[in-house]
């Protein structure tokens, strides 16, 4: 894989598993530009000046997982708002903002961080199941929208990743579901591993993977 002089635009950069994609796509040979807003009002004017100072990206990652662990009956308005606008509609935004400012080359790929939650229902999770599946949703109408100008749209459904266990939900949202890391038959993911995964999809390795839902996640949901 190679990503020299591309220039890649990192939505989040604030845990473990973004530093790792961070290193990794950096190590590749790309220009990272590391962006975190969750104010939806705040992201197109960013992006138009970003744009207008640097010029148009080859990639965009989305690294943005705001997990949550709630019962239903403690899933009020305010929480469901806020889940859904940092793993949904801050996504979009940016996106569209790139559309708007003709932010993004020909050939660019996007890459969205989603979840097996999108796919795999589990207890006290269901806002950011929902959240995520929305995504998902969206990634998939995206890549027709941008397949006029050769621009790629996937998303990386990861599982039990070795980053994320140092979160108290993660380990709380294992227990109550069965031990997520046990039920990983090939153990739990390293975060490197997924930022091999998003860094092939932003390189040039492939032409024709858009619209698609890759997986990694040890074998849990089989």
């Amino acid at each position: 894989m190679d990503l020299t002089d591309k220039r890649i635009l990192l939505i989040g950069g604030s845990n473990a598993l973004d530093e790792a994609i961070f290193r990794q796509i950096k190590e590749l040979g790309a220009k990272v530009e590391v962006y975190e807003e969750r104010n939806t009002a705040h992201i197109e004017s960013y992006i138009k000046q970003l744009v207008k100072s640097n010029g148009a990206f080859d990639g965009v990652v989305f690294a943005i997982v705001h997990s949550d662990f709630k019962p239903l009956q403690f899933v009020k308005p305010g929480n469901l708002n806020e889940i859904l606008n940092d793993n949904f509609n801050v996504f979009i935004e940016v996106v569209r903002s790139l559309k708007k400012v003709k932010g993004m080359e020909n050939g660019a790929s996007i890459v969205a961080m989603s979840s097996i939650s999108s796919i795999k229902a589990m207890k006290a999770k269901m806002a950011f199941c929902s959240s995520k599946a929305a995504l998902d949703a969206a990634v998939r109408c995206l890549a027709v929208e941008f397949a006029n100008d050769g621009i790629r749209v996937n998303s990386v459904q990861k599982g039990g990743v070795d980053a994320d266990l140092k979160k108290n939900h993660i380990q709380n949202i294992s227990a109550i579901n069965g031990g997520l890391v046990q039920q990983q038959i090939l153990g739990l993911t390293k975060a490197e591993e997924v930022a091999n995964v998003i860094a092939f999809l932003l390189s040039d390795a492939t032409k024709t993977i858009t619209g698609t839902s890759i997986v990694i996640d040890g074998g849990y949901i089989l």
